[in-house]
């Protein structure tokens, strides 16, 4: 269930992120800002994961 919650989050912030981009005249091609934030997402949930790794040892 927590898989499709950060999924939803990111296509939430995909698309509000492109229409914002879309509406301030600098359009971006969806699929790299559905990368920036799949990386954003995904590298902030790995280092929570080793911090919390790292304190627990």
């Amino acid at each position: 269930m927590a898989l499709i919650k950060i999924w939803l989050l990111v296509m939430l912030a995909t698309f509000a992120s492109w229409y914002v981009l879309k509406l301030i005249n600098n359009p971006k091609p969806l699929a790299w800002v559905f990368l920036f934030w799949v990386l954003v997402i995904g590298l902030t949930a790995g280092l929570l994961y080793f911090i919390s790794v790292f304190l627990a040892a």
